[in-house]
């Protein structure tokens, strides 16, 4: 293994495991569940609910696996009312066990692509464990059209402002565990390495998520929307900010 560079203290948060993933899918679709970008690409959502978990599972445990990402999560004690203060459907048997009360489980979770070239490829790796699923994912909760099209559109835009940048993809608290500070530790971690790497950092911001980055001093470069159409009227806007490292 090669040498890596000093990085920001973790203090509360873990690199993500192999393990996590079962976990991980559970609170990226309760949490995202609220996101604008949720409700135009998964519009059928409470028909398939086992699809939206397996899709969020398997880019995860991607970019668990891939040397070229940064995936930490956040724990907190176990809530068993915790599927209550979602409105997402979580199946039954989804092959995650719920432990007892108060054991320590992920509730955040946040992925972050390095930029090209970057001296810290394979540097956050957990490799412990695995995870025992091929998840089985046919993509009904989906809008294939508006799926397809927000990843063009958003992709196009990425590639147009944040060459040479790394991107957080995602970061997500389950909504039982709000209120807590762990989205923006997640954040607070990424903006870190940036500052410490002198490397600047974009995110494609939901309304929720916008005010936290920009407390953290991230700065607009241009919305991302998607207009109405016949299937969703409302349409669906992110905002493309960068952070500057200091």
């Amino acid at each position: 293994m090669g040498h890596h560079p000093s990085a920001p203290s973790l203090g509360s948060l873990r690199i993500a495991t192999p393990d996590d993933v079962l976990r991980i899918g559970i609170v990226a679709a309760a949490g995202f569940r609220y996101s604008p970008l949720f409700r135009w690409e998964r519009p059928f959502h409470a028909k398939h609910p086992e699809d939206t978990l397996a899709s969020y599972r398997t880019q995860f445990e991607a970019d668990i696996q891939s040397d070229d990402s940064v995936v930490l999560v956040q724990e907190d004690a176990y809530e068993p009312g915790e599927g209550n203060k979602t409105e997402a459907i979580i199946p039954r048997n989804n092959g995650w066990e719920p432990p007892e009360a108060g054991t320590k489980v992920v509730v955040g979770v946040m992925s972050l692509q390095l930029e090209p070239n970057s001296p810290r490829r394979g540097q956050f790796k957990g490799r412990e464990g695995s995870c025992p699923y091929r998840f089985e994912n046919d993509g009904r909760d989906l809008n294939r059209r508006h799926y397809d099209s927000w990843g063009s559109l958003s992709g196009s835009k990425k590639r147009e402002h944040c060459h040479g940048a790394s991107v957080i993809s995602m970061v997500v608290v389950h909504p039982a565990y709000w209120n807590r500070g762990y989205g923006t530790a997640l954040m607070q971690w990424a903006k870190d390495l940036s500052d410490l790497d002198r490397v600047k950092q974009c995110v494609s911001a939901a309304p929720m998520s916008e005010p936290l980055f920009l407390a953290l001093g991230f700065q607009h470069i241009c919305p991302i929307v998607a207009k109405g159409d016949e299937d969703d009227a409302e349409g669906v806007r992110t905002a493309l900010l960068e952070y500057r490292a200091t």
